[in-house]
């Protein structure tokens, strides 16, 4: 991430430094919900139906980029046309849920329906640097954004399996590394005074994440609590591009796993407050 930062700055100094408290500088402060988009199916994440002894399983589609995001923006419009705009938002994602059903016993030996509830939610501090384009109307001032998105993020996994007769709980962070992608909007400025408007917008994110770390924070059987007597190979997974899986790795190291994709792409409306400078 740290050669992130001086293109940051550049970017940054660039926009403001030449008159930062310039006419055309101001700041934005927003909230929104984003719908799923780009949605994707994962592995063994699939919901299952049991009716009259027929099974029936269904794959499911998520975003992950779904939910509530909170923000701001550091912004300056060159003229009445041209703009550029620095954003920082925190998505507080939604949960995404799937079950699968299988045949189990009680102790007793009578057959019955096992459960295992899969449970997925995210939550991601994306950067946002975006090119405005506006109709530079006074009252009402429609405009459109173009830029990249870069987010820092992790998953929240949750996997129950009720058989019947024992309750497995395991609860899995992933987090690491970096997503890249795009983003787009349409809106319009609506002005309440000389220094404030009022805007709302559609907005659109293409992103997907790859977390490069996997750490168990909850782990039980029947209640007892059996995350203290695992091992580092059992707790934590390093998640890589390609790896040996052939090749001994003793308990005192995370396992290895390859990476994979989670889809965050959102649809959805923004609105907020502009203060201008």
């Amino acid at each position: 991430m740290n050669y992130f930062k001086p293109l940051l700055m550049v970017f940054v100094i660039s926009l403001f430094a030449n008159n930062l408290f310039a006419q055309g500088a101001y700041v934005n402060i927003n909230a929104g919900y984003g719908l799923s988009m780009s949605s994707q199916n994962l592995n063994n994440f699939y919901n299952s139906t049991d009716v009259l002894n027929s099974r029936t399983d269904e794959q499911v589609n998520l975003s992950l980029g779904s939910g509530v995001n909170i923000g701001g923006a550091l912004g300056y419009m060159f003229n009445k046309n041209i703009g550029a705009e620095l954003g920082l938002s925190y998505l507080l994602g939604g949960k995404s849920k799937a079950q699968d059903l299988y045949d189990g016993d009680t102790p007793l030996g009578i057959p019955t329906v096992g459960t295992t509830d899969y449970t997925l939610s995210s939550n991601m501090l994306r950067i946002n640097p975006t090119l405005v384009i506006a109709s530079g109307f006074e009252k009402i001032n429609p405009y459109a954004k173009f830029g990249f998105v870069i987010g820092s993020g992790s998953i929240m996994s949750e996997y129950i399996d009720n058989d019947g007769t024992d309750i497995e709980i395991r609860k899995e962070k992933l987090n690491g590394g970096l997503a890249f992608g795009l983003n787009a909007g349409v809106g319009a400025l609506y002005s309440l005074s000389e220094k404030m408007s009022f805007f709302g917008e559609l907005n659109m994110v293409n992103l997907s994440y790859a977390p490069t770390n996997g750490e168990l924070t909850e782990a039980t059987d029947n209640g007892a609590n059996e995350l203290s007597g695992m091992t580092i190979r059992q707790r934590e997974t390093v998640f890589v591009s390609s790896y040996n899986r052939d090749a001994p790795r003793p308990d005192s190291q995370p396992r290895q796993e390859l990476k994979q994709k989670f889809p965050f792409g959102s649809f959805g409306v923004n609105i907020g407050l502009r203060f201008s400078l």
